[in-house]
């Protein structure tokens, strides 16, 4: 018997998930970390806070299950995508990294819109926006360039934790995606951005395969944590991707939903089209495999901004069983979910959010519901979006997020979707998926052999054909009217 784990490093936390190659859930652990905004639009963070979350996360895993320290195998990681890291010559950060949810970089997005957009579309196969790391990289050159006439390479958070680990500077394929400054097609850094923006490939991480290990643990940080042997550590990927591969194991049928704070659905997909722009499209971590990706920016995060202003004294069961009064279609009340703008299809910071068709009628349950409704509409929207081609539509989606509890709103997805919504038994989807990479690098077994080990279906929720007809009516309304809301926003 041995021992893998995958890390997942957030946000706001990484997270440890140790997993037993018989299958078995063994036990996770957990450090969380602050953001820095000293302006506003900056979302910061030290990568020193990385290595101290990691190293207490590890610790006390070890100190749980000391079997590990002899068992363990290898270690792979999954990460927030985008954020930049910059390092010295003698591999010190040179600053803080910038996040994915920076939003400083609007200069550099409309300088790419303008001279790069074609190019972009083609290679890069998406449009530029703030959150990539190219935008930052150009933001670096421009008003930190001190910084960066002193940086010796560049990298994103987890990739700079693997240096930390190995001493090698790489990254995978799915993170080298979000940073739009890769060939997709031909997994190699885009060298006609390279050089029309002064960046030497020199700088740029090594590109490995995510099952590809990435060296082995240090000895002076093995001695550390009293390991006994060496320790493999492999490549992983960025989290969605990382998420995808923990969550779907038929990539024919199956796409993912996350409904957390923001919303995604992803789904793999080798086809590009006139469309392409409208959604992410990177790398996965199956190789010869992409996926196409469309986000929400608020989701979950709606029904806890309704909570939080008009019912804070309930819980979220309370709050959303008075929806269980509501009918379908909550009695023609229409939520737009747009409280922070919108991403994916619109792209548009400047849409709002908002309640339509209120009357006298309406209840507390009615504008409940609508929230859960209008979350749904507006994930169909972003999946239909993205243009997938008849072998690759989904009739299958596995949800994770906070919604896996609610048994009102996941029926509500069902039925909106017209699609079988499945609850998988584990949720840990991206440190899954970093443990599958960690487990297939060394085992060179299939990944959906690997996945059935670690989880499985444990509820379904399927479409009622009559719920699926009415919420056909509703969403076409509430397509029409977000249309127009976003031409009108992009017209001011």
């Amino acid at each position: 018997m041995t021992y893998y784990m995958g890390v997942d490093l957030g946000t706001s936390s990484i997270k440890l998930l140790l997993v037993k190659n018989t299958g078995e859930i063994v036990g996770s652990s957990s450090s969380s970390f602050s953001l820095i905004s000293v302006k506003e639009n900056y979302s910061e963070q030290s990568p020193n806070d990385w290595i101290e979350g990691f190293n207490k996360s590890f610790r006390s895993l070890l100190e749980k299950f000391p079997a590990a320290k002899e068992k363990l195998k290898a270690i792979s990681f999954s990460g927030q995508m985008h954020s930049l890291v910059l390092l010295n010559s003698e591999g010190v950060p040179l600053r803080n990294a910038i996040l994915w949810n920076d939003t400083r970089t609007t200069e550099q997005v409309e300088l790419l819109k303008k001279n790069d957009l074609s190019h972009l579309l083609q290679v890069e196969k998406n449009i530029p926006l703030e959150g990539f790391t190219l935008p930052k990289i150009l933001w670096i050159k421009k008003f930190d360039r001190k910084k960066w006439e002193k940086t010796w390479k560049w990298m994103m958070p987890k990739d700079y934790l693997i240096y930390h680990l190995t001493g090698r500077v790489c990254t995978d394929r799915s993170d080298a995606s979000g940073t739009i400054l890769y060939d997709i097609n031909n997994f190699k850094w885009d060298e006609v951005l390279l050089k029309k923006y002064d960046i030497e490939k020199e700088q740029c991480p090594e590109i490995l395969k995510s099952t590809d290990i990435a060296g082995v643990m240090k000895k002076t940080i093995q001695k550390s944590f009293n390991l006994k042997h060496q320790i493999k550590i492999v490549m992983g990927g960025g989290d969605n991707a990382c998420g995808a591969l923990g969550t779907i194991n038929d990539k024919n049928h199956q796409g993912m939903i996350s409904v957390g704070t923001s919303g995604v659905v992803l789904c793999y997909s080798n086809t590009v089209d006139k469309s392409v722009g409208n959604y992410h499209y990177f790398n996965s971590l199956v190789e010869n495999q992409n996926y196409k990706m469309g986000v929400t920016l608020s989701a979950a995060y709606s029904l806890e901004w309704y909570r939080k202003n008009f019912s804070s004294n309930e819980s979220f069961e309370e709050l959303t069983q008075s929806a269980m009064s509501s009918p379908i279609g909550s009695k023609e009340l229409l939520f737009l979910p747009y409280l922070f703008g919108e991403r994916s299809p619109y792209y548009n910071s400047a849409l709002s959010a908002g309640f339509l068709g209120i009357k006298s009628v309406h209840r507390k349950g009615d504008f409940v519901r609508s929230v859960m409704e209008g979350v749904a509409f507006y994930l169909r929207n972003v999946y239909e979006s993205m243009q997938l081609v008849a072998s690759d539509q989904k009739n299958i989606f596995r949800i994770t997020g906070g919604i896996t509890k609610n048994s009102l709103w996941l029926q509500i997805f069902a039925d909106i979707f017209n699609a079988r919504i499945e609850v998988l038994s584990v949720e840990e989807g991206p440190a899954l998926g970093a443990s599958i990479c960690a487990i297939k690098a060394v085992e060179e077994v299939d990944e959906d052999q690997i996945w059935h080990r670690l989880n499985q279906v444990a509820t379904i929720f399927k479409p009622d054909k009559k719920n699926v007809e009415l919420y056909n009516h509703y969403y076409n309304q509430f397509k029409l009217i977000s249309d127009r809301f976003d031409d009108c926003s992009i017209n001011e």
